[in-house]
């Protein structure tokens, strides 16, 4: 998926299933504040192959949740998930060539702030997890069991 940040063009590649998995246990503790990130108004928009080409809605209102997941993590927790994002991300050249962001324990642009790291971490999550998120059961059937249990009013 290519996305833009401050005039920069980026692409997300694809997490392995095991870093996906482990991206998944250390934002365990989170999950309840990425709840935030289902609701957050955008909408990603892809073309006729399925490729990520825009998106409709407030982008610095759906990083919003992620960052305050990220706060909810130890730090050895937030370095594995940014690392992992940036290790496959490319970032296009002047001239059209892509070079990747995360080349081993290097990151290969100086310059990449705070919300940058945010940022490619939310694209990189969602093109990678959205159909892991989109998978899990829905808890719409939890207010019918409860109230049969006696648990609600």
């Amino acid at each position: 998926m290519d996305f833009t940040i401050n005039k920069t063009v980026y692409r997300s590649g694809k997490l392995d299933a095991f870093t996906q998995l482990h991206i998944v246990r250390r934002l365990t503790p989170c999950m309840g504040k990425l709840a935030g990130l289902a609701g957050n108004g955008v909408k990603l928009i892809r073309d006729d192959s399925g490729n990520f080409v825009d998106f409709e809605g407030d982008i610095e209102a759906a990083v919003m949740p992620l960052a305050n997941a990220l706060t909810a993590l130890a730090d050895e927790d937030v370095e594995y998930i940014l690392n992992a994002c940036l290790a496959v991300t490319e970032r296009k050249q002047p001239g059209g060539a892509w070079a990747r962001l995360r080349v081993g324990d290097t990151t290969m642009f100086d310059g990449l702030t705070l919300p940058m790291l945010i940022q490619i971490a939310y694209y990189v999550i969602m093109e990678n997890l959205e159909d892991f998120f989109g998978e899990l059961p829905s808890l719409s059937g939890l207010q019918g069991f409860l109230k049969a249990k006696g648990l609600s009013g």
